[in-house]
């Protein structure tokens, strides 16, 4: 049976232009007749099954093997009347003539392979026709069940035609102010700001539209994480952010539900932008974003990241998109083809702030920014915040919102960290060691290392004296191949990924146990993220760092962070006269910082200090 034209996929224009017509495409080579030649008015699409036309069908309105009947059609509004009709890759019939998505395009909901058309019902990415026609019936099955269930749930659900405007819940204000304040302090959670709303105890509080919830339950978020329970309802009333969690606890749903409650808002143009420092990172929020929208009215996303083709990133971008997730060096190559328009957005988030802010990142970033509404929202998420971070996000912000979970710029609780004295040369026979003894090892294992040659040649060490499986991984592997890396961690295709710091921010690693820093990274900052890879979404891990006199320079933020932690500390660290000088030098900018503050104790002090070295001179 054939499937009805109102199932046809849309392209980049309207089914109903009436400038487009079909044609039958034939073989290369072969010659058209004057009677097949002529236009056709209207063309049956082949769907899921076909049949032979009737008695008193037209040849041109049957099937065709290779399903090769197509809308010819690239004209728009704003295109001339010549240009209007300009051949074009026919539609596919069948999935099975798709190809496979490369790493970082749309994937098809149904079979998984490349996306190529948006469903003009759904907007979902689908592959073919086939594909299409299967789609709608789960989506058809799937509006039967959400009718039910929102026929039982919270009255007060507001419906997707309904404008979104965040309220407490009757339950929220019901708590008392001793309550609230307890509960912060149990879970963690330290607001810096004015007129805070309270956190939530349960999705259900925000009062999202039911598809909504329905997503989040799809997707395990049962209960909202303390990170969650704050920056959710400040997000929601569009209040700037400066957030610092733990790595794991779940940064990214805390921002991406705002994001997506402002990208519901009626525009023409992209309401959202996501910025992350790497491609694995913006491929892994695009994922988390598609599941979350998923039955969400013109909810499309776009991924701009380098390392992938940029053509299918402009021709996503044509499809009215709501949500931009990108990195900013290709999103800045874009912006000066004047591809994007950045005019209304209504949110930014720079997740892993720390990172996107140093003098690598900032004035790309500073550059992105100035193209966008000077009212926008603007979220600053990482896991470490430093002061000087901090200092400039006061100027890029507005009355913003400082949201700590835990201890600032701590590791992750949830990580057993162990500190070895291990010289240069003994490295490798330690790692060895680690990867030997059964109480530690834990597939698969994540190693960080400072260099790429570094990554490979230990990488083939390992294999080569243990037989375990093992791979490297850094930034001059190409992007289908880090994308094959990351999904063999996740299948367990690897025992032991050795990898650069590409791995070490923002990642869901979550089959990952054991992290052993082979090289300690150059800041504390990056120590922290490094080591959460073994902690996430509240799962145990441990994580193994070395360190010698080639690190002395860290030796005091080493203590400093760790020993807080109940960790065990080597003696070599802890009796290093390097520790101690840094320790002296301290002692002495406290002293001269209290010698500079004026007090009623110290003020005769100073006042002596001042007139004996006046008289000296």
């Amino acid at each position: 049976m054939f499937i009805p034209r109102s199932l046809k996929v849309k392209r980049n224009v309207s089914d109903d232009d009436k400038s487009c017509v079909a044609k039958k495409l034939k073989p290369q080579g072969e010659k058209l007749s004057s009677e097949e030649d002529r236009e056709i008015p209207n063309v049956a699409l082949v769907g899921e099954e076909t049949s032979a036309p009737s008695s008193g069908q037209s040849p041109e309105l049957g099937s065709s093997p290779d399903g090769h009947f197509a809308a010819v059609c690239l004209g728009g509004p704003e295109q001339s009347a010549e240009d209007s009709c300009v051949p074009e890759e026919p539609i596919k019939s069948f999935a099975k003539t798709q190809r496979l998505a490369e790493p970082g395009e749309p994937v098809c909901v149904v079979c998984g392979r490349y996306g190529e058309y948006i469903c003009d019902k759904t907007d979902a990415d689908v592959c073919s026709l086939e594909c299409k026609a299967k789609h709608l019936l789960q989506v058809t099955e799937n509006e039967e069940k959400v009718k039910l269930q929102k026929a039982i749930s919270d009255p007060e659900s507001p419906s997707l035609d309904t404008f979104y405007a965040y309220k407490e819940h009757s339950f929220i204000l019901s708590l008392l102010d001793d309550q609230v304040e307890n509960l912060k302090l149990q879970l963690g959670i330290s607001v810096q700001g004015q007129k805070v709303p309270r956190p939530i105890i349960d999705f259900e509080h925000c009062g999202f539209p039911e598809v909504l919830n329905c997503n989040l339950k799809k997707s395990g978020y049962e209960v909202p994480t303390p990170i969650q329970m704050q920056m959710i309802p400040i997000g929601l009333l569009g209040r700037d952010i400066v957030c610092s969690a733990d790595t794991g606890s779940g940064k990214t749903a805390a921002f991406l539900l705002p994001v997506i409650i402002r990208a519901l808002e009626k525009n023409g143009t992209p309401s959202a932008l996501i910025l992350t420092p790497t491609r694995e990172l913006a491929i892994q929020i695009e994922r988390q974003a598609k599941e979350l929208m998923c039955g969400l009215p013109n909810m499309r996303t776009v991924l701009l990241v380098g390392g992938l083709p940029l053509p299918p990133q402009l021709y996503r971008l044509k499809q009215n998109v709501k949500v931009i997730i990108a990195t900013p060096g290709r999103l800045l190559e874009i912006m000066k083809q004047s591809s994007v328009e950045l005019s209304g957005i209504k949110i930014v988030v720079i997740d892993e702030a720390d990172t996107m802010l140093k003098m690598g990142f900032q004035q790309q970033v500073l550059d992105i920014l100035e193209n966008t509404p000077l009212d926008r929202q603007t979220v600053l998420v990482s896991a470490t915040i430093p002061a000087s971070i901090e200092r400039f996000a006061s100027q890029l912000l507005h009355d913003p919102v400082r949201i700590i979970i835990g201890e600032k710029n701590l590791p992750c609780p949830n990580v057993r960290q162990i500190i070895l004295w291990v010289e240069e040369p003994s490295k490798k026979k330690k790692l060895f060691e680690i990867l030997n003894d059964e109480k530690l090892f834990k597939p698969p294992v994540l190693v960080f290392v400072d260099c790429k040659l570094g990554a490979d040649l230990l990488s083939d060490a390992v294999h080569k004296i243990t037989g375990l499986q093992s791979i490297s991984m850094h930034s001059d592997k190409t992007q289908v191949e880090r994308t094959r890396i990351l999904q063999g961690l996740f299948q367990g295709e690897y025992e032991v990924v050795i990898s650069t710091g590409v791995l070490g921010r923002g990642l869901d690693l979550i089959n990952v146990r054991l992290v052993v820093n082979f090289d300690m990274p150059s800041s504390m900052d990056e120590y922290v993220h490094q080591v959460g890879r073994a902690g996430r979404l509240g799962h145990n891990g441990t994580a193994i760092t070395f360190i010698n006199n080639n690190t002395k320079k860290l030796f005091l933020d080493i203590v400093k962070r760790v020993k807080p932690t109940g960790s065990i500390l080597p003696s070599q660290l802890l009796n290093s006269p390097y520790l101690h000088e840094q320790k002296r030098k301290e002692q002495q900018r406290v002293n001269q910082a209290q010698d500079t503050v004026v007090t009623g104790d110290n003020l005769m002090d100073i006042i002596k200090k001042h007139d004996k070295s006046h008289s000296q001179k």
